[in-house]
């Protein structure tokens, strides 16, 4: 073990370039799973795809840059410590858009530009999140929600284009595994449990050396010292991936459900899904770009949906929307008048039990309310004798009888805030004097000026 001596002043925090590094092995080993999963599933749909290569390949190009640029752009946005409701946000944005496209193009129609940009609207969130998520504390099983979209797509798409289908609905469940399917998920949940590993060793070293660390550490492990996988501790992993790989295999084929005669038993609601999983014929159609061609037909459809349920819809959006904005309109009204009610009151009598020093501090705050009322404002660093000198004279004009009390009030403030002690009756001079002041003050103004203090920010 290799320790070297480090100052408690410089450990207390990772630099820039430190925590690049040790989050290096859990970012090559996402970015490893991502990619195998994405060329997985690239490789089935051009083996089914095999009459429209050139479509499926442009979708892909199109699909693999987005997520490409999604999980590099969450994780640099992870580095950032950007909040994850301001990506959430980003990402239901992108998914209105996408639909908004795709309700465009069911009036006009979607070309082969308009087809990839509702894509990559759709897939860009889920990337971004998954990019995200994957250097984020406590989110790394979310984070591999974009792995398996690909992967278990993957799977699909290979059992429906060797048409196993039929055997599984005939009673044959282990007959839609075969070598590829079982390959594509066994290496999918390898790599998953690789980079989960990873992954707790990054936040084993946030946890002792980040700048949120509860203690700062003396020693730098370097060698056998440092948290890794080690060659036994590999073959335990793979031997644990290849188990989840048949629980899994074994378990899925009897959850899956394609159709309402999957709950008939082995009866006659086989009959139809076999009659569907005949090879279909050719079309007559050119061949040119029949896979974008779908992929429009489908994202068309999408939207033709979308515009027929907000037709039928259109009256409760406006209700919906009427009611926001009615809220919208009361908060933005009431809730500064609502603020200053409750303070007020809480100033006067605290809702809870609140100590000597703190009910002075809380009546000298209602005297600078009400000076404030009176136009005299606090300035910062100000003692509360330099704001009583400047407020005398205009309570003097406010008020028909001679102010008592504004300067032993600041007096017993100044005490307190400089911690020169609580006389006996200084808490009763405060609270009599910061109630009288509020009063007084609040009653000579007119109607125009109590308008402007009930918007004034406190």
């Amino acid at each position: 073990m290799k320790s070297t001596f480090r100052p408690h002043a410089t450990a207390s925090s990772l630099t820039v370039w430190q925590a690049m590094k040790e989050a290096a092995v859990p970012v090559i080993a996402y970015h490893a799973c991502a990619l195998f999963a994405f060329l997985a599933f690239s490789a089935v749909i051009l083996l089914a795809e095999a009459g429209d290569v050139g479509g499926a390949i442009v979708i892909l190009l199109g699909l693999g840059m987005t997520t490409l640029a999604g999980i590099v752009g969450g994780q640099v946005l992870a580095f950032l410590r950007v909040r994850t409701w301001i990506v959430v946000l980003f990402g239901v944005g992108c998914w209105i858009a996408s639909i908004a496209v795709a309700a465009a193009g069911a009036a006009s129609g979607l070309g082969d530009v308009g087809i990839l940009f509702a894509l990559a609207l759709w897939l860009l969130p889920i990337a971004l999140t998954g990019g995200l998520w994957s250097l984020e504390t406590h989110r790394a099983l979310w984070s591999a929600w974009v792995p398996l979209v690909y992967s278990v797509s993957a799977v699909i798409i290979w059992t429906e284009h060797r048409g196993s289908v039929a055997n599984w609905f005939a009673g044959e469940k282990w007959a839609i595994w075969d070598l590829v399917s079982v390959g594509i998920l066994g290496i999918t949940v390898a790599l998953l449990l690789v980079y989960l590993v990873t992954r707790e060793t990054h936040r084993l070293a946030l946890w002792r050396r980040g700048p949120t660390a509860p203690l700062a550490p003396s020693l730098t492990e370097t060698g056998s010292a440092r948290p890794r996988i080690t060659f036994f501790g590999m073959v335990l992993l793979m031997g644990l991936a290849g188990v989840l790989t048949i629980a899994t295999a074994a378990v899925a084929p009897y959850l899956w459900r394609t159709g309402p005669a999957d709950r008939e038993g082995e009866g006659e609601g086989y009959e139809q899904p076999q009659e569907q999983e005949a090879p279909a014929e050719p079309t007559e159609e050119p061949s040119e770009n029949g896979f974008m061609k779908r992929m429009g037909e489908a994202l068309q459809k999408m939207g033709e949906q979308v515009v027929e349920a907000g037709q039928k819809s259109a009256g409760s959006i406006c209700t919906i929307l009427t009611l926001l904005l009615l809220g919208l309109i009361g908060i933005l009204l009431g809730w500064r008048p609502l603020k200053r009610l409750f303070v007020i009151r809480h100033l006067k009598e605290p809702f809870w039990n609140v100590p000597p020093t703190a009910r002075i501090e809380q009546g000298w705050r209602l005297v600078e309310i009400a000076m404030g009322d009176a136009g005299v404002f606090p300035t910062a660093g100000e003692d509360a004798a330099g704001l009583a000198r400047r407020a005398g004279p205009v309570l003097a004009r406010l008020s028909p009888v001679e102010v008592h009390g504004l300067e032993d009030a600041a007096e017993v403030a100044d005490r307190v805030r400089f911690g020169l002690g609580v006389g006996p009756e200084d808490l009763e001079v405060m609270q009599r004097f910061s109630g009288w002041a509020i009063d007084t003050v609040w009653e000579r103004l007119g109607d125009r000026e109590q308008i402007r203090c009930l918007y004034r920010e406190l």
